[in-house]
């Protein structure tokens, strides 16, 4: 099953976990005052900021248990969903759980995953993820 998460999803995820702290769905806006010694009265002067976005693509290999987070920055994250976690993969509400604690695990994760045991335990994962890419085992 192959999913793509919309920007606005992953960026709901970084604000709940109070990493990004602006509106996903709209240009930040900020609001400053003039202040000089001109006798206009104050206006309120709004700023368009960029677009935050990002992009998130999950794999999950049924054969291997293994699901995939693929990111921008050509990284594959590897995680081995627990034998009783496997259930949720069959619904839609406990596959988001399970990518939303791959992404937290995928914060703080640093241990480098083989691209060989990758190939051998799937290689539908392999290729979503080529040799180019650096990978990361999550558990």
């Amino acid at each position: 099953m192959f999913r793509c998460v919309s920007s606005l999803a992953f960026l709901c995820l970084l604000q709940c976990l109070g990493i990004f702290t602006t509106s996903p769905t709209s240009p930040a806006t900020t609001t400053t005052t003039r202040r000089h010694n001109h006798h206009h009265t104050r206006h309120p002067h709004t700023t368009r900021e960029p677009f935050e976005k990002a992009q998130a693509v999950f794999q999950y290999d049924h054969y291997s248990h293994i699901m995939v987070y693929k990111d921008e920055r050509a990284t594959c994250y590897v995680y081995a969903v627990h034998p009783d976690d496997r259930h949720l993969v069959h619904t839609e509400s406990g596959l988001f759980s399970l990518e939303v604690e791959v992404m937290k695990l995928a914060l703080n994760a640093s241990e480098p995953y083989l691209h060989d045991d990758l190939e051998v335990r799937s290689k539908k994962l392999s290729l979503l993820c080529p040799r180019s890419f650096t990978l990361i085992s999550l558990n």
